[in-house]
């Protein structure tokens, strides 16, 4: 073309402001309602091309001030570059750069009719603009232009606009969830969350209230789609991105939305309100607000009475329960800072007197509802199943493992680094689903390392790998994976920033991810939208049971279900016939035994590691009722005889709690005591595998139900670390 001046480099060239034309399809503008998608032999339509303009510069042209004011004060500065596609029938459409473009030409119209004054822009530049041309690039490559630059990078849009255009490449060009976020540098979290808050958009538009919409209410979407409350009260499909409760999916849209008074007086014959109620939800924390009451069904027909959610959410009782959390926080708070000051005996009295009154606090709570133990989120509190299949894909050694054969009580056999504990390891980050912490859990008790003394760099120099684990719990597929990397993200404090780790999960419809930051010398940081676990899940392992404070929650559930008792019950009776009583001392978390063979009461310490090892792994039955038990090393500590006895019990354990129960040992003694012990009318409830090395290093597994390796016990001297 005669005005374009070419320059050296196939794609930098200097073009006429003529021949550039604004992106009418570009995603800043998908929130105008006068924006339309064109196709490429229409962009040069003088009503589209008005109309682009108009959008992009706005009504007062608010939307290009910024850039007319700084090229007037300092000239045209090419920091950042005008990338252009060209158009079949000459001309070139603007892919990066509109909105500068768009003020060049609103500078140049004025300069040519009104003889504006340019400041320091040199005029010359209308005729000779510089740009790049991406020739052989695609729609994809342009998509991801923008990606980097107004989602990832300095400059990001609106998150409506983002949304828009993530989804676009997903669900017009087919690329998958890994590749966009590759491609544009975000995490998996943050693209679900976007696409789920469009999709919850789209109900909303498709609703009676969809006129009401507009991109501004975006962020409220962004927020509800991420709030675990209110996805359950509106009964939020992750797989099919849908909101299936459509009583509760109108209310909420009607509270996003303006609502008619219906007033006989101040309306017309043809029905038209003139007044009308204002939203209740306005904002995007109003959605935290919402979610605090929406379990409460006399809150929310309060809330749909007065429609003011600040004045329902004060009247409730949850306000209550909240200041009681605070005040429990405060307590814990002071008496830690007590325990490290130098009290006088003259403040004694008053301190027992405050000892009481919290021990009388204490009791009633105990009395009301459960507390002391763990509180963890399940998908279901009932189940009909567990675990029917399991396949390792990766984790350490173990690739493509998959187990079958499984049944109530598993023990897994095999000699020394035959991958044991590393399956457990697995089954346990299966079970913890989008839990960080269950990766820091198994870290640190491979690594035999206390919490308090865990360190940020040693953490972040054992995640190297990823980790994905698949199963079929409870009739439904599940999976987990965990992979770390290093963002790239300018907004990260580079000189702490050590590394992100990411677990994306699949539980039947649900999907869920997190996000973990890993800094040195600060708290590491989780982004969710929640945290939820397959199943109740308890590890317990020989370097578990040097942590006393983990006793605490089991002991405390123990005495709720009433299986302390049952646990006294068969130590007098198979293990010491004079032990009366095992309570837990709170203030030093130890357990004192009442025995008739002594005056006073006994530390549990003071017997042997059997009886001590029986006594707290029973204790886990309780808090794990409906999930699943993790034994590593069951014979540790146990002598053969001790194991017979115990393994009835257990096995009455697993049934009265409904837990699956996993094992391992390397010792035959062990293997053969255990199987010797199976009642012949619950030899269904058993199985057996060994993790063995093939000829190629590969670990790979054998496996018999109960009745198959029973059988083998019986007939011969098999050792099933051997089996082949």
């Amino acid at each position: 073309m005669s005005d374009d001046n070419k320059q050296p480099g196939a794609n930098t060239r200097k073009v006429s402001l003529k021949n550039l034309y604004l992106d009418h399809n570009n995603f800043r503008l998908i929130h105008e309602v006068d924006q339309v998608n064109v196709p490429d032999d229409r962009i040069k339509e003088k009503d589209v091309v008005n109309r682009t303009y108009r959008m992009i510069v706005g009504d007062k042209n608010q939307n290009i001030q910024d850039l007319v004011d700084s090229f007037k004060s300092n000239g045209y500065l090419p920091v950042d570059q005008i990338q252009v596609r060209e158009l079949p029938d000459g001309g070139y459409v603007v892919v990066e750069g509109n909105r500068r473009i768009a003020a060049l030409k609103y500078l140049s119209n004025e300069y040519e009719q009104k003889s504006i004054d340019l400041g320091r822009l040199d005029k010359n530049v209308f005729s000779k603009v510089p740009i790049v041309l991406y020739e052989d690039s695609d729609e994809v490559h342009h998509l991801t232009l923008m990606a980097l630059k107004h989602i990832s990078g300095n400059r990001k849009w609106g998150e409506w606009n983002q949304a828009k255009l993530l989804e676009n490449e997903i669900k017009k060009h087919n690329i998958s969830e890994e590749d966009v976020c590759r491609r544009v540098g975000i995490t998996k979290t943050e693209l679900r969350r976007s696409i789920r808050a469009l999709a919850l958009g789209n109900q909303y538009q498709a609703s009676d209230y969809g006129d009401q919409f507009n991109e501004a209410m975006f962020p409220i979407f962004r927020e509800a789609a991420r709030n675990t409350a209110l996805k359950e009260w509106l009964q939020w499909d992750d797989a099919a991105n849908l909101a299936n409760d459509i009583g509760n999916r109108e209310l909420f849209f009607s509270w996003l939305s303006r609502e008619p008074i219906e007033d006989d007086i101040d309306s017309d014959s043809s029905g038209k309100y003139y007044k009308y109620q204002e939203p209740v939800i306005s904002k995007r924390d109003d959605i935290g607000t919402l979610s605090k009451i929406i379990r409460d069904p006399a809150a929310i027909e309060k809330l749909k009475q007065c429609r003011n959610l600040n004045e329902t959410y004060r009247t409730s009782d949850i306000i209550f329960r909240e200041r009681a959390r605070d005040a429990v926080n405060a307590v814990t708070t002071d008496i830690a800072t007590l325990g490290l000051l130098a009290i006088s005996s003259e403040q004694t009295p008053q301190l027992e007197e405050a000892l009481g009154k919290l021990r009388g606090v204490v009791e009633k709570a105990r009395s009301s509802n459960l507390q002391g133990v763990e509180q963890t989120s399940v998908f279901y509190d009932r189940i009909d199943s567990h675990f029917s299949s399991i396949k390792v894909t990766a984790y350490r050694r173990l690739n493509g493992l998959t187990v079958h054969k499984i049944s109530r009580i598993n023990l897994f056999a095999g000699m020394n680094n035959s991958g044991k504990t590393s399956f457990l390891e697995a089954l346990y980050l299966l079970c913890k689903q989008n839990d960080f912490n269950g990766v820091v859990d198994v870290l640190r008790r491979r690594g035999k390392i206390p919490e308090d003394r865990l360190s940020s760099r040693w953490l972040t120099d054992q995640l190297t790998e990823n980790i994905t684990v698949e199963g079929v719990f409870d009739n439904k597929n599940s999976s987990v994976e965990i992979r770390p990397f290093m963002e790239e993200s300018a907004l990260l404090e580079r000189t702490r920033y050590l590394k992100s780790i990411e677990i994306s999960t699949r539980f039947e419809n649900h999907r869920l991810e997190s996000l973990t930051r890993i800094y040195q010398g600060q708290d590491r940081e989780t982004q969710a939208d929640t945290i939820k676990l397959l199943s109740k899940v308890i590890f317990s392992s020989p370097f578990f049971f040097n942590e006393p404070h983990h006793y605490t929650s089991f002991y405390h559930k123990a005495v709720q279900s009433k299986l302390l008792s049952k646990i006294f019950t068969f130590i007098q009776k198979k293990v010491v016939a004079t032990v009366r009583d095992v309570r837990l001392v709170d203030e030093f978390q130890r357990f004192l035994v009442t025995d008739d063979n002594f005056k006073s009461s006994m530390d549990l310490t003071s017997y042997g590691e059997g009886l001590q090892r029986i006594f707290l792994t029973s204790l886990l039955f309780a808090s794990a009722e409906n999930g699943v038990v993790l034994i590593d090393e069951f014979e540790n500590a146990m002598h053969a005889d001790l194991i017979e006895t115990f393994t009835p019990f257990l096995h009455e354990l697993a049934k009265d709690f409904n837990v699956q129960v996993f094992l391992t040992s390397h010792s035959k003694e062990c293997i053969d005591s255990f199987v010797k012990t199976i009642p012949k009318d619950a030899v269904e409830d058993f199985a057996f595998h060994a993790l063995v090395r093939d000829n190629h290093g590969t670990i790979a597994i054998r496996e018999f139900d109960g009745k198959e390796f029973s059988k083998l016990i019986e007939y011969g001297d098999v050792d099933l670390r051997r089996a082949k």
